[in-house]
């Protein structure tokens, strides 16, 4: 199996004709097998590459569902950089969180936003465990993605 981001799709078939040269299987596993369905609705936003305005789109989607009187919930596509065990749920409500969860640079140009917003910000590598606790506080999920790959979770709307 593949799972990848931020890799051009000739490297992905270069990889694939060698496991096929060697006999082995290859395999891409698709959305209906990966994404985690939400009891919330999910919007998700993605796209292809860095620079393309997903942290901005999410922030004005999270600025209309506060606006329609609903609790949005950001989730952030994974920037696993240190202790995965120490960054299975992180959550962002104040900026006393970003120094508790040793935040990088990247990522506080990211949640700061948010946070001034009055938005909750959810990372991490466990998404599972991260949906079911963004869900109990949230009206409305939204999924700010990373790049060349499908949400995490199975999307009622998908903005690319």
């Amino acid at each position: 199996m593949f799972a990848y981001s931020d890799v051009s799709h000739e490297h992905v078939m270069h990889s694939a004709s060698r496991a096929l040269a060697c006999g082995a299987d290859f395999r891409l596993l698709g959305p209906e097998r990966t994404m985690i369905r939400s009891t919330k609705p999910v919007v998700a936003v993605v796209a292809v590459r860095t620079g393309s305005g997903k942290s901005q789109t999410t922030r004005r989607v999270a600025s209309i569902v506060d606006a329609l009187g609903l609790r949005p919930v950001v989730v952030r596509h994974p920037m696993p950089y240190g202790d995965l065990v120490a960054q299975r749920i992180q959550r962002y409500a104040e900026y006393a969180d970003l120094d508790r969860h040793h935040t990088t640079i990247e990522e506080r140009e990211e949640y700061e936003p948010h946070l001034d917003a009055g938005h909750v910000v959810y990372a991490g590598v466990d998404y599972e465990a991260i949906l079911r606790q963004a869900e109990a506080e949230a009206d409305v999920v939204l999924w700010d993605g990373g790049n060349n790959d499908f949400a995490f979770y199975r999307p009622d709307l998908t903005s690319s």
